[in-house]
């Protein structure tokens, strides 16, 4: 981490409160041993050691790193050639109809060291394979994905429109009929099927195709997982029952990630009694009966969640003079004050020992950034950090929180209000 400018640009992701790749490579958060735990279950996923539970399920009060540890998680993944794909769960990317979140999946899959999201090259490089057809057969895929797979193999007709169905636009059953009449000739008999269904399938099909384009696996990261709260009743039993059957579903080389906020436990799960509820209000519907059990399998998994612990005060401490070193290298300058010093005014503002890791970050930068503009001790107020309300229906987006600058100079009393680290 010598180079400024890739230094500037960790600071400025730190400021801004948006992880990314760089960023939590260069900042790990004291988290090492969850990254050695993802790469265990990596290692032996590319084993053809399936793990008997092939997730993690990690939680952890707002603030406290949640999305910066899942991009640490990334960045391990793609050093060991796996595809990633990171999605924050929301009302436009519900978990209970995964034939709406699959295309948000494929619409954020990266290949390692790829800057555009997407799965064409995998498509591309996956079918090159000869006896490819066979092989894809004693999969047992759906009647739905072998036409669309026979069809790509054909590559006459319709393969830009075969291609985005994998990418989560799905083709009509008319539109695939006339794609099968252009390539074969014949018409196509195909039961209808439901996409909600079906998307479980496309998961297997892209999984598969991962592993023979060359990638080790694929590693999908769910952020945010707590806004299953903000869903009613009917939608939050489908959505546990989404995570129960991801768990189950035959995709030897995929690996799954949930991040959720540590208050999701009390507010939803055991205040309103889902644990029960949930499981039973699918049992009492004839056409979801089947999926009661998965549910049970996704409450019992988020219940299970890993809690993320507190930093120590040393790592703490580690923290704000890596912050220091980072921000005087990315600007070229001299601080006048030592990291001890900065370490000393942020126990002053925030004595607690359970400060959340966003509020160190936030006041180290802010210090530093008024060391740097004006040279003297910054005036600060810290705000509370509140975890989200997750009552159902509600609009709010999350928390935010701000610090009040009094620089006791010219142009001093800027507010300061951003996201730190989730």
């Amino acid at each position: 981490m010598d180079d400024p400018q890739r230094l500037r640009r960790v600071v400025e992701g730190l400021r801004s409160g948006i992880p990314y790749q760089e960023m939590a490579q260069a900042i790990v958060f004291g988290r090492e041993s969850q990254i050695t735990q993802l790469n265990r279950l990596m290692e032996q996923t590319e084993d053809a050691r399936r793990p008997k539970f092939p997730a993690m399920v990690i939680r952890a009060h707002y603030g406290e790193g949640k999305t910066h540890l899942l991009q640490s998680f990334w960045g391990s993944a793609a050093d060991r050639n796996w595809v990633v794909s990171y999605i924050s769960l929301s009302k436009e990317t519900p978990l209970d109809r995964l034939d709406q979140i699959y295309p948000k999946i494929i619409d954020s899959t990266f290949v390692p060291g790829g800057k555009l999201a997407g799965i064409e090259s995998i498509v591309d490089e996956g079918l090159k394979a000869p006896q490819i057809l066979a092989e894809a057969r004693a999969m047992e895929f759906s009647a739905r994905v072998m036409t669309i797979l026979d069809n790509l193999v054909a590559h006459n007709e319709g393969y830009p429109e075969l291609i985005q169905d994998i990418s989560g636009t799905f083709l009509t059953a008319a539109e695939l009929k006339r794609i099968y009449r252009g390539n074969f000739s014949r018409a196509l008999k195909l039961e209808r099927t439901v996409m909600r269904e079906e998307a479980f399938e496309y998961l297997r099909l892209v999984d598969w195709l991962i592993h023979r384009a060359g990638y080790q696996g694929w590693l999908i990261l769910f952020d945010e997982v707590e806004l299953i709260g903000k869903f009613g009743r009917g939608a939050r039993s489908r959505a546990y029952a989404s995570i129960g059957r991801l768990l189950n579903l035959a995709t030897p080389h995929l690996l799954t990630v949930w991040a959720l906020a540590s208050n999701f436990l009390t507010d939803v799960i055991y205040q309103r009694n889902d644990q029960a509820a949930a499981p039973s209000w699918l049992q009492s519907r004839p056409k979801e009966q089947h999926l009661a059990a998965f549910c049970q399998e996704g409450i019992g998994a988020l219940v299970e969640a890993k809690s993320l612990e507190p930093l120590s005060r040393d790592q703490v401490d580690q923290l704000i003079m890596q912050i220091y070193s980072f921000h005087r290298d990315a600007y070229s300058w001299q601080p006048p004050q030592e990291p001890l010093d900065l370490i000393r005014l942020i126990r002053n503002l925030a004595p607690a020992q359970d400060t959340r890791l966003r509020t160190v970050v936030r006041l180290s930068l802010t210090i530093l950034d008024t060391w740097f503009q004006y040279g003297v001790d910054p005036s600060l107020s810290i705000g509370q950090v509140e975890d989200e309300d997750l009552a159902e229906d509600q609009g709010k987006t999350g928390p935010t929180e701000g610090a009040h600058v009094d620089g006791n100079a010219p142009g001093s009393g800027n507010v300061y209000r951003a996201d730190f680290l989730e």
